[in-house]
């Protein structure tokens, strides 16, 4: 059976793209790779996970490893967990901010980092193979793990006694866990969308909607809205206003910088990654790197750099000596030690003036030919010029559509959208020819 990693794991439309079949032999490769060993199994509220979830056991089961059951569980709960247990593997049963229809399969390694391309390689070829069935694998189901996981995570707060905290869990992974963290801090909450019901997860809630808490907000010191597997978390201040992954990141990091933590004074983001928190990060005199967009690619900045802090704007947030992967939980539990420690308003802490930002996509043909174009990076090269040291522009394919993303930040929104209509218009030219087959 073919299966292919894809940027974040395996995902597709449950029964369809992601059937059982594609589970097991998933199960099966990784209990070829921990023959006697053993692989711990966390899922989010999808109703496609619990047969996904079995079928996966039953692999690793038949392939001669045991399998370690924690049904619902956040993304970072499981990598935790893998850890913990001295597991071989991590796996998670998630699609994560995907709509309810779509399911997939997350690798930890035995340390709780994403798995590498070379072993994703090796499971690829093990699934094309006969499976292994030498039997001998059980099969436990580990209730406690929620608790263990729920005291690591509150471990890293504060008593929150007088702070009003309001969370949307998502119909997600972090349905159980986030309230009880909260609870066990001494904040007093507010929770939505926390049912259990995977048909509704992601659905007009979460990480993906917070903007429809704006209002309500406002009623709350913070609050924390994560994605459905709960590796991601966008936050809402106390007026309302939306605190997206990179700031999320600064706020992070000048509260490390006052306490004198910040490991490695490197702070990691993306390409997408807003200037003006590059340029706040520079003020602290530390150093900003970007790294392509994705979490694995920042955490491999990361540590290439020996940093520990780095995240994206859609929220993921890394906090290396602290957690192995995202963890939108963890991140709102650090938030908000630093509010009540600092006395201040989460809307002061959060207080940044971004760059005006602006993406069009453009659909083509052949996104390589496009973007390979003497007349577009000429064009490029001219808006660079002209934005100077005051904005950036940034052109990559999509990793998912035939499409090229142009962006264009600078301090002035309307040279902004005339860089960008500039870009684009070339790049539909570019098309245009491309399709008639001419050269430009």
């Amino acid at each position: 059976m073919e299966i292919k990693f894809g940027t974040d794991g395996i995902r597709g439309i449950a029964y369809e793209d992601l059937t059982c079949d594609v589970a097991y032999a998933v199960g099966n490769a990784l209990g070829r790779l921990a023959v006697g060993g053993k692989a711990l199994i966390g899922r989010d509220t999808r109703v496609s996970g619990k047969d996904l979830g079995e079928a996966l056991i039953k692999g690793l089961t038949d392939a001669g490893a045991d399998a370690v059951d924690c049904a619902l569980m956040p993304t970072a709960g499981v990598a935790y967990l893998t850890r913990r247990l001295r597991c071989d593997f991590g796996v998670v049963i998630s699609a994560s901010h995907n709509p309810p229809e779509y399911n997939g399969i997350k690798v930890f390694d035995s340390q709780g980092f994403k798995i590498s391309e070379y072993t994703e390689s090796v499971i690829e070829r093990y699934a094309l193979e006969t499976a292994s069935k030498i039997g001998g694998g059980k099969s436990e189901y580990y209730p406690q793990g929620e608790e263990e996981y729920v005291d690591f995570l509150a471990a890293k707060g504060c008593d929150l006694s007088g702070m009003k905290i309001l969370l949307d869990c998502s119909n997600g992974a972090s349905s159980r866990i986030a309230p009880k963290v909260f609870e066990k801090l001494g904040a007093s909450l507010c929770v939505v969308n926390a049912s259990e019901d995977g048909s509704i997860i992601n659905r007009d809630c979460g990480a993906l909607n917070a903007h429809l808490l704006c209002d309500m907000a406002k009623r709350f010191d913070a609050t924390f809205a994560f994605d459905g597997d709960s590796d991601r978390l966008i936050a809402l201040d106390d007026n309302g206003g939306v605190v997206d992954g990179d700031v999320n990141m600064l706020v992070i990091g000048r509260y490390l910088k006052r306490k004198g933590l910040f490991t490695g004074n490197v702070a990691v983001g993306t390409l997408m990654t807003n200037m003006a928190i590059e340029n706040e990060f520079k003020k602290m005199g530390a150093e900003f790197a970007r790294a392509d967009v994705g979490d694995k690619y920042v955490l491999r900045k990361i540590i290439e750099l020996g940093g520990a802090l780095g995240g994206e704007g859609s929220g993921h947030t890394l906090m290396l000596g602290e957690s192995t992967t995202g963890d939108g939980v963890q991140t709102a539990v650090v938030l908000a030690k630093i509010i009540k420690e600092s006395g201040k308003s989460f809307s002061e802490l959060a207080r940044v003036k971004l760059f005006p930002q602006i993406t069009e996509s453009v659909k083509v043909k052949d996104k390589r030919r496009v973007m390979a174009d003497g007349k577009l990076i000429e064009t490029l090269k001219e808006v660079q010029a002209e934005l100077g040291s005051d904005g950036r522009v940034l052109l990559r394919p999509s990793g998912t559509e035939e499409k090229i993303r142009v962006t264009v930040e600078c301090s002035d929104f309307v040279k902004a959208e005339e860089c960008v209509k500039k870009l684009t218009n070339i790049a539909l030219k570019i098309e245009k020819m491309v399709l008639n087959q001419i050269k430009l």
